[in-house]
């Protein structure tokens, strides 16, 4: 199977162009091509993340390297404007399991932070259940300490 990486990006399933390029076989100069000629339709599905990176060194060319993180329907869409071969179709099948484990995974964390912050939060609401009671009876008792001296309320008129 080829491994395809994604990245959370605000939440987000994202896939870099060039990534998807090296896997369909094309230059990624090409696919670039197709995302800007057809921009409009890829942005019915989502904004366009476009990124800049350095060139790596000992790569040839002196420009820094322009690429496009795609939402899920995006990188399907580029799918889409390429030929059907087998190398295509395995991508579009890797491609679905891809973000389908990414979105599983994303669904788990997202739960164990919540169970995380339901026992912490629990635990904080008992250990208030328990100290409730005594710190109300230490505000009260500082409360008389306070009228004690000044015995302000029989002094006035």
């Amino acid at each position: 199977m080829n491994i395809l990486m994604v990245a959370l990006i605000g939440g987000e399933p994202r896939m870099d162009s060039r990534q998807l390029a090296e896997k369909l076989g094309k230059q990624h100069k090409n696919c670039m091509a197709l995302i800007e000629r057809y921009s409009e339709a890829f942005q019915e599905f989502g904004l366009l993340a476009f990124n800049t990176e350095t060139r790596p060194v000992g790569k040839l060319g002196g420009s820094n390297v322009r690429f496009v993180l795609l939402n899920e329907d995006q990188a399907f869409f580029l799918l889409t404007l390429s030929r059907n071969n087998d190398r295509a179709v395995k991508l579009r099948s890797d491609l679905i399991k891809t973000f389908r484990e990414a979105r599983y995974g994303h669904a788990c964390h997202t739960l164990e932070a919540r169970k995380k912050e339901a026992s912490n939060n629990g635990r904080l609401l008992a250990r208030w259940r328990y100290d409730k009671s005594s710190v109300y009876a230490h505000v009260a008792y500082l409360r008389e300490q306070l009228r004690l001296p000044l015995d302000l309320e029989d002094a006035l008129p």
